[in-house]
């Protein structure tokens, strides 16, 4: 389904929705029969799209293992985006249950295996980790957790999503957004919370991700792709995401990725890859042939994600937009040069070291956020456009010597 329509279906069918189970809801409150505080046995977190979103939630899962060791965690996701998952490898592959989100049908289908699953396997503390939707609300509801945690507006306007939660957080949106996942482990031992403050810090070491390290096998395999289509051993390889066309307005225009390229190629060293989903199969085309140069190389849509991982293992560099690309590029060593426009890399910005990042910062920027749903007005990302490919390309020289 396209993103407009999850928009649509989240507003008018949410919307209802959220409101006819805050009435139980409220039942449940008074009475309180499925309050429990204390330890919990068996936790869920939803984190169903934004594949850079869940790599970010590993903080909060490593904090929620340290303080209740020996409970079982859970992930729902979107099925495309449950390899990130495992790659973090800190939920059990079993315990990563996932829907659909490739059709209508099969969303609802998924949505209700997934309730009917859940509910045989109560859980005891349900994170939602999406913001502001009310989808993920409900099923944080349904999903019988007698501890349900998440952002409430509080005194934001709109974004109404009920009052389905046990412990309301107020988002923070000049928090990045690891700590402000991380903020939510405040508190999961009081029966709820129905007041924005929090009274601790968030410790710097506590934000943290995982490095991966792949297996002999497939590192040998992706070499022997790579030797295949003619790149040696020794090549240094750039990585490059143009933009799948998503979001098109916090996307660097094509012209500057194909100009930067090509200062990229003078060095006979260098080679390039462009990678990406289908959506960033036209551009790698239009790159590949603006470029004609056999040291570019194109494969959208033809990498699995242990492949990308291992791809960055091997390259020097990643260079794209931000995106989800970005935060799985941190969990290996591989240095990133991320473009921002439109969203703030105060609060996106990828974890970890080697990463470099171009910000116009004019006043209008960033106009995309949780809180307008990632829609803006704008007509012309200047923003993006005023980063031109030199300084970029400067700085990449810069890192190489």
């Amino acid at each position: 389904m396209s993103t407009d329509l999850m928009r649509f279906i989240d507003y008018w069918i949410g919307i209802p929705l959220c409101l006819s189970l805050k009435f139980f809801a409220n039942i449940e409150e008074i009475f309180a029969f499925k309050r429990k505080a204390g330890r919990p046995s068996d936790i869920l977190y939803i984190k169903l799209s934004e594949m850079g979103g869940i790599i970010l939630s590993y903080p909060l899962i490593c904090k929620m293992q340290e303080e209740f060791p020996g409970s079982q965690a859970h992930f729902l996701t979107f099925k495309r985006n449950k390899p990130i998952v495992e790659a973090l490898q800190i939920i059990p592959s079993e315990n990563i249950l996932t829907i659909r989100d490739d059709s209508f049908l099969a969303f609802i289908y998924d949505t209700l295996s997934f309730l009917f699953r859940i509910s045989r396997k109560r859980m005891d503390l349900a994170f939602d980790l999406e913001l502001f939707s009310r989808f993920s609300a409900i099923l944080t509801y349904l999903s019988g957790a007698s501890l349900r945690v998440g952002y409430y507006r509080y005194y934001f306007e709109g974004l109404y999503r009920g009052n389905l939660l046990t412990h309301n957080f107020q988002y923070n949106p000049l928090l990045h957004i690891s700590e402000s996942f991380l903020s939510l482990s405040h508190g999961v031992r009081e029966k709820s919370k129905t007041s924005p403050e929090l009274k601790d810090h968030i410790k710097k070491e506590e934000i943290k991700i995982p490095m991966f390290k792949p297996n002999l096998q497939d590192a040998e395999d992706l070499r022997k792709k790579l030797s295949e289509l003619g790149i040696p051993f020794q090549a240094r390889i750039f990585l490059v995401n143009p933009g799948d066309g998503v979001i098109p307005l916090r996307e660097w225009p094509l012209d500057n990725f194909i100009a930067l390229a090509g200062m990229l190629l003078n060095d006979k060293n260098n080679y390039i890859i462009i990678i990406g989903t289908a959506g960033a199969t036209k551009k790698a085309q239009a790159m590949l042939s603006s470029l004609d140069n056999n040291r570019c190389l194109d494969l959208t849509d033809k990498t699995t994600i242990i492949e990308l991982l291992c791809l960055f293992n091997i390259s020097y560099g990643l260079i794209a937009n931000d995106c989800g690309l970005a935060h799985i590029a941190s969990l290996t060593a591989v240095k990133k040069f991320i473009i921002f426009g439109p969203e703030s890399p105060q609060v996106y910005a990828p974890l970890g070291e080697n990463s470099q990042i171009f910000f116009f910062g004019l006043p209008c920027s960033p106009c995309l956020s949780t809180l307008n749903h990632r829609r803006s007005s704008c007509r012309d990302n200047y923003c993006l456009k005023a980063i031109r490919p030199e300084d970029v390309f400067r700085s990449i020289q810069d890192s190489i010597s």
